[in-house]
This record gives structure tokens, sequence and C-alpha cells, in this order.
């Protein structure tokens, strides 16, 4: 399975369009129009995207969650620059010197996120994120608010899609588009006769803010089989290496055995026979697999688990350098071993 160009450009289109927590409709209006009619699709009432393939067996939902992590304005100052909060875990360390793009209701805005000039830096660590303004190259208040700019605004990273080499990629927000990618290409590679699942594909809303925006539609569907697809992880970097796990980029997807965020009353443990099963399908089809055990971070169905009479659950990770900054990287191996598992896992009595 390799990734031809037009799905290229799909992924490109998909990193690049903003999609907030609670702010995802252009992303899931995207991905709705990139699946075949042979889904039913519905939208709930926080704006999950549920596409269903009708087929026989278990109700088996594979999830991916919609928004990234970004900031929203909270105030105009009174020579217009914009004092911002995070949305999600927004990466205070690679904020300044960002290019940015301000979403108003009159359309995009460029705006950089303000820095020292070398010159005078003293060298003190960024510590309080209160430290942090956004430069629009307004001079006033006034005109900041003449160019729509208004509190609630939001903001993303200004990073489009690059290719580092043949199969790595750069960009903002892979964590989760990824996942989303993932769905997206396992809806087109699969026949419906082959399923032997009644298979509903969801794309979740507000994972980077709470985890729970998901939870209404675990609730409606009661899946008897929940599969997570989410980046993780890589610890293949000089700075990380030896430290919580050896998962690397190229390696494959890694199959989750844990994860937490300590002090958040967050945390997963799959079903193990489910998890087993990833495991010896995985094998079997000779795609390559990693162990991941992840502490500081969850996922969207961390919560779903526990909805309505619970569900077995397990998860597919795809590894992702530099979360949470402009410059998320993964490779597109990866990306297309995770879909072939789970074409592979749809295919089988789960």
């Amino acid at each position: 399975m390799k990734t031809a160009k037009t799905e290229i450009a799909a992924l490109e289109r998909l990193v690049e369009i903003p999609g907030l927590p609670g702010r995802e409709g252009r992303v899931a209006d995207f991905i709705r129009s990139s699946l075949s009619p042979v889904c039913e699709c519905r939208f709930d009432n926080l704006g999950n995207l549920i596409a269903h393939i009708p087929g026989k067996g278990k109700r088996v939902m594979l999830v991916a969650h919609m928004d990234e992590v970004g900031l929203i304005v909270q105030r105009i100052l009174p020579n217009g620059f914009l004092k911002v909060e995070r949305m999600g875990g927004t990466s205070l360390r690679a904020l300044p010197g960002s290019r940015l793009a301000l979403w108003t209701s009159g359309g995009c805005i460029p705006a950089v996120a303000g820095i020292l000039p070398q010159h005078l830096d003293s060298g003190e660590p960024i510590s309080d994120f209160s430290r942090i303004y956004v430069d629009i190259g307004s001079a006033s208040e006034e005109e900041t608010r003449a160019m729509g700019v208004r509190p609630g605004n939001g903001l993303t990273w200004d990073s489009p899609l690059r290719f580092l080499n043949a199969s790595l990629i750069c960009a903002k927000a892979l964590d989760d588009r990824l996942g989303c990618f993932c769905l997206m290409q396992l809806e087109k590679v699969i026949k419906p006769d082959d399923l032997k699942c009644d298979l509903y594909l969801v794309f979740s809303v507000q994972e980077e803010t709470m985890l729970t925006g998901g939870m209404p539609v675990a609730n409606a569907i009661e899946p008897e089989v929940l599969i997570g697809v989410d980046g993780t992880l890589a610890f293949d970097t000089p700075d990380l290496q030896g430290k919580q796990s050896d998962i690397r980029l190229g390696c494959g997807p890694a199959v989750k055995w844990m994860d937490a965020i300590r002090g958040k009353m967050a945390a997963f443990v799959p079903d193990q026979r489910l998890t087993e099963l990833v495991c010896r399908t995985a094998q079997s089809n000779g795609i390559p697999l990693q162990d991941e055990i992840a502490v500081g971070m969850s996922t969207a169905i961390t919560p779903m688990v526990y909805a309505s009479k619970g569900s077995p659950a397990c998860a597919i990770s795809i590894p992702i350098r530099y979360h949470h900054t402009p410059v998320e990287t993964a490779d597109l191996g990866d990306v297309e071993h995770a879909v072939l598992l789970l074409k592979r896992l749809v295919e089988i009595d789960l």
C-alpha cells in the first residue's frame, strides 16, 4: 500500500484546515466530502462526525479526533497586540517566534508570536504563559478591532505539510489528523462484503481539552469493540533516547498497553484479549508493530471505555515527534501500516 499523490494532497488539506477544540466543523465537512457514498454519515449535537458502513457482526467503532491544539484571543491591548490563552496543551516552549494564523469571521489574518531579539535576551526561560503576546501588525486596539479581531478568535500554527525526505512529513496538527487520515484511507480500501462487523468510523471533537468530546457517540452507538487511532510519543531523538520507550519513526504503528496523565484521573488500559489479537494479526500479516506504554498523555477513547454498558477497547498509535508544536513529524510508512492493520482487523471476527 503506497500513499498516492492525490491522497497526499488530501492529507495536506486535512492538516491545513483549522480545527481548534469545539471548532472542528471545517475539518468535519472536509472529511465528510472525502468519504464515499457507501458511508451513512451524520453529525451529533456536539459536532462529532459518524460514518456508518453497515455490515453483519459486532458493532465496531474506530475513533480519531479532529481537533488540534492552538490559542484563543483573551485580550486586545491598547497598542494593538493580543494576549492569548492556550486551547489544549499548546507548547509554550515552541511559541515565541512562531508564525500563526488568526481566524476571524472575516477570514484568516497572518500573525506572529513575539520574541525578544537575541541582543536583549537574558536567556531566562519562559515559564509564565502571560508573557506571550501576538503581533498582527496593528498599532492600536481600534485598528485591531477594525480588522475584525475580537476576544474569542482562535489561532493555529501557520505550518503547512512538508516532506523532510521521501517518507517523513512535518506539519502542525498531525496529532490527530493522521488518525483521521487513517480512517479515511481505510474507508477507501475496505470492501463492505469483506467486513466481519457493523463498522462505525467516528471523527470526534474536543479531545485536546477534556478527552470527553466523543462520549455522546459511544453512549449512542454502544460499541461492542472500540479501537482508538491517535498519535503517540516517539523517543528516537537525541534528547529522548533511552527514556520512556523505544518507539521510533519508521518502525510501524504502536499497540498501546497503557497510557496515563498522572494526577488528572486520565488513564487507559486496553482489553488484553483484544490487544493480543491485534498483535497476532499484525504478525500474521507481516505488519511491523511497536509496543506503547506512555506516561504524560491519553486519548479520546479513555473515557469512552466506560460509556453506556462499557466496551472492550484497544488502541493503535502513530509515532510522532515534537507533539503539540508546529513541526510535528511522522513517517508515512507507519501510517500505511496502520491502515493495513485496521483493514485486516475489520475483516476478522473481533
